[in-house]
């Protein structure tokens, strides 16, 4: 397979939306195209030279893990500490998707002068594809709590901002958050750059895969049908506390809330295909991973993280912000259960599937080691992967969805249902004969 482009990802389903090859482009050849609910690259080819170094960056073509002795192990990654922790600041963790440890970390490592600047979002307005800005210590000086900063989107971000800014500035000491995507396409830049890693700050987060965009339409149709969205929070605690509710922005009438499970439900639709091959919950190349605490411990109402320490520079930055917060210690298992990491490394075969039907020679997640069978996952794969199709057609066909949603709704027969587990047995078998004959 010929990666010398991003084209290879787009074409593929495995674009992530990351805008990393937009920034680095030494060309400026790469713009953006909105299609089946995904702001995606496209490459102009009188512009291009096709020097390879946007494919090179892309994350979408591949993650390579650190082995272990284990599958989950390997990608959980390396670990220093581990804690619940939540801010002191009460308006600031209100605000927050869980316990403000993220927006904590940045206004004091901004305030103190450790880093410049932070790259981060200042919308929830999602008619427009969401990117990054700069966050300078200035503007973390007026009160965080006010600004579009906090909470979590839950869609593709582009930080081609983060990227150009970096060519641009060479000796800025930088911040970056994002999904592990975002932070291994953000590192690849670096690296292609030739830029000191000790400059800069990963803050990854716990990712448990995205919406596309054409989500937010159907929200807004299903929920709103009388009035666009001028804004959204995937999650708001106002309402009852964390986990949250969604709270939706209607231009006319009053802000209104909607269960958490309607999120939930919504995500096996409206989700990018890269997201079904990705197995780093955790963010293991970040220097600080967090997420949700969801261990039992340290719980409450108004929202607590659970955090992973993984290198030196991570553990300079937790110390300068340390007495901002409120901290547990916890075990890096206890973690890894409350995220369900056995689960996610289904995604793991799920990608070998994939990667199968573009090129024999393709490695998704290369370095963790298989402990089942790929071919097991094939009809479970295929479900999804239809469900992902209903939703990405739903900004141009509406009804492919509703036709799914019925589908999927309905019990199924147990007489088809017993002869579809004899017939997949079947195949299995014959398989495994043919495999050692």
């Amino acid at each position: 397979m010929e990666q010398n482009t991003v084209y290879t990802a787009v074409q593929t389903g495995l674009c992530s939306g990351c805008g990393v090859c937009k920034g680095i482009c030494p060309k400026g050849s790469i713009s953006w195209e909105r299609k089946n609910g995904l702001y995606t690259p496209q490459v102009n080819e009188e512009l291009c030279v096709h020097c390879g170094v946007c494919a090179s960056v892309c994350p979408g073509l591949g993650h390579r893990y650190e082995p272990a002795k284990s599958a989950a192990e390997t990608v959980t990654g390396p670990v220093l500490a581990c804690y619940n922790a939540w801010s002191l600041d009460a308006a600031l963790r209100h605000v927050s998707a869980s316990g403000g440890v993220v927006s904590t970390l940045i206004q004091k490592l901004l305030a103190d002068g450790a880093y410049d600047g932070a790259f981060c979002l200042d919308s929830y307005d999602y008619r427009e594809q969401l990117k990054t800005r700069l966050y300078t210590a200035e503007d973390a000086a007026a009160h965080w709590s006010a600004s579009n900063a906090p909470k979590s989107r839950y869609l593709p971000v582009s930080h081609e901002n983060a990227v150009a800014y970096m060519k641009e500035h060479r000796s800025a000491r930088l911040i970056f958050v994002g999904t592990a995507c975002a932070v291994r396409g953000l590192q690849a830049a670096m690296n292609k750059l030739n830029l000191d890693r000790g400059q800069y700050l990963f803050i990854g987060l716990f990712c448990d895969k995205v919406f596309n965009y054409n989500v937010i339409s159907y929200f807004n149709d299903t929920y709103s049908p009388d009035s666009p969205l001028e804004a959204l929070h995937f999650k708001n605690k106002e309402s009852g506390g964390w986990p949250g509710d969604m709270k939706f922005f209607p231009k006319e009438g009053e802000p209104f809330y909607r269960p958490l499970a309607d999120r939930m439900k919504a995500k096996a639709y409206f989700m990018p295909e890269r997201c079904l091959y990705c197995i780093d919950k955790l963010n293991a190349c970040a220097d600080i991973s967090l997420g949700d605490n969801y261990t039992g411990k340290d719980a409450s109402k108004l929202g607590s993280n659970s955090v992973i320490i993984r290198t030196p520079a991570g553990e300079s930055a937790w110390a300068v912000a340390r007495s901002l917060l409120e901290i547990h210690e916890i075990g890096i298992g206890e973690i890894q259960n409350a995220q369900a990491i056995d689960y996610r490394l289904n995604n793991l075969y799920y990608g070998d599937l994939k990667a199968k039907t573009i090129d024999d020679h393709l490695d998704l997640n290369t370095g963790v080691p298989r402990e089942k069978d790929s071919a097991s996952f094939r009809s479970a794969m295929k479900a999804d992967l239809k469900k992902l199709q209903a939703g990405a057609f739903y900004d141009t066909n509406p009804s492919v969805l509703y036709r799914q949603i019925e589908k999927d709704n309905k019990a199924p027969d147990p007489l088809v249902k017993f002869i579809k587990r004899c017939f997949n047995f079947l195949k299995r078998k014959l398989r495994r004969i043919a495999k050692n004959s």
